[in-house]
């Protein structure tokens, strides 16, 4: 008898098996100069960090002022605020309020430091 289908026949050198890879995607951890960065954040918009910047409840985060890529010069120069939860949904829902945070964080800048090191770090 003859077997033309070989498919379901003995294979004296059987194929490996396909192992499949757990890709896990695992979170970036921070460098340790940005966690001490992080730890050691001052604000030059408020004195009391325990507090609200808006409505004087109790801090639930600390917001830098300015997203994306200068959020670690933020945290260099002191433009973050305490902030609860509240008003931290408000600022990252709405872009107007967002904004005048921003307004603030750039006219107490600009007061402290000047309108030449403003756009030097953040433009």
């Amino acid at each position: 008898m003859l077997v033309k289908d070989l498919s379901n026949s003995f294979n004296p050198v059987p194929k490996p098996t396909k192992t499949i890879k757990n890709k896990s995607n695992k979170i970036k951890q921070k460098s340790s100069k940005l966690a001490k960065a992080e730890r050691n954040r001052f604000s030059i918009l408020t004195e009391n960090m325990e507090k609200c910047f808006f409505c004087e409840q109790k801090k639930n985060e600390i917001h830098e002022v300015f997203r994306g890529r200068n959020r670690q010069k933020c945290m260099k120069w002191g433009l973050v605020v305490p902030i609860c939860v509240k008003h931290h949904r408000q600022i990252t829902d709405d872009k107007e309020f967002s904004k005048v945070l921003e307004d603030i964080g750039r006219i107490r800048f600009v007061e402290k430091y000047g309108e030449e090191k403003f756009v030097e770090e953040f433009k």
